[in-house]
């Protein structure tokens, strides 16, 4: 084989992975430790190169404020940190009950890096709304493409939850759909699916979560309960932190 303009291999290969020419002596320094062939090594760093422009996507359905982060917060916060784009649908009124919940969710949002919506469904009234529910997320399924959706676990008793579950299976049929846990409103739970964090991914969710002044009145809203959560499912993942969820409906090809 005869090699363009007399270059070596290396060289003709850097004529169409520019961005790799400066990096050249790094790939070959790494090839060695790893007693790797070089080309497999550069092969690796383009496949990287490529996958950091498809920008994997996660929807978080949240029936009220802090639900989300309450349920992943520190799943955001560690999805944020890899390059993920998250996005989080509020569905209660919350301009109606609670004004200042405008400004806590949004404070929320700053400090996970997340974008949101706020719709206007009525809190304790979505059994009465299902079918408007379904046709919210529908339509934003339609303009949105995501490789993971996170919603209630289908155990959860509230009823606001229950309905916005039963139409994320109807609404998002094409990705990977995880429950995630509200201990307070499950009698049983089943979590089989752990996502391992570290301590910084629990300070940002308790930082977020410290942002709804509104909600600290509720028995569950301290951070000694927040912790001793993420512990204990750490605990049966052998890792130190971890946030539990229920696996609804997995979508391997698109996570993996």
């Amino acid at each position: 084989m005869t090699w363009k303009e007399g270059k070596k291999p290396e060289q003709y290969l850097f004529t169409i992975t520019e961005n790799f020419v400066e990096d050249w002596r790094t790939l070959k320094a790494k090839a060695k430790k790893e007693r790797r062939n070089v080309s497999e090594t550069l092969r690796d760093a383009v496949r990287t190169k490529i996958n950091k422009k498809k920008q994997k996507r996660a929807l978080i359905l949240s029936p009220h404020a802090d639900d989300a982060e309450l349920g992943c917060g520190g799943t955001i916060a560690k999805l944020i940190e890899e390059g993920w784009k998250v996005h989080v649908i509020y569905f209660s009124a919350v301009k109606t009950r609670y004004p200042e919940l405008m400004d806590e969710i949004a404070n929320s949002a700053k400090i996970l890096g997340i974008s949101h919506d706020i719709l206007e469904f009525n809190t304790r009234y979505f059994p009465r709304d299902r079918q408007n529910i379904l046709q919210a997320l529908y339509d934003h399924s339609r303009k949105e493409t995501y490789n993971l959706v996170f919603t209630p676990t289908t155990t959860d008793i509230h009823q606001d939850h229950g309905v916005v579950t039963s139409e994320a299976k109807r609404a998002f049929r094409n990705c990977t759909l995880l429950g995630y846990e509200l201990p307070w409103n499950n009698l049983t739970v089943s979590l089989n699916c752990f996502i391992p964090l570290e301590e910084r991914h629990i300070k940002k969710k308790i930082a977020a979560l410290e942002c709804y002044n509104t909600q600290k009145h509720n028995s569950y809203f301290n951070k000694t309960f927040f912790k001793s959560v993420v512990k204990m499912r750490g605990v049966q993942l052998s890792t130190t932190f971890a946030e539990g969820f229920e696996t609804i409906k997995i979508r391997l090809d698109q996570l993996i």
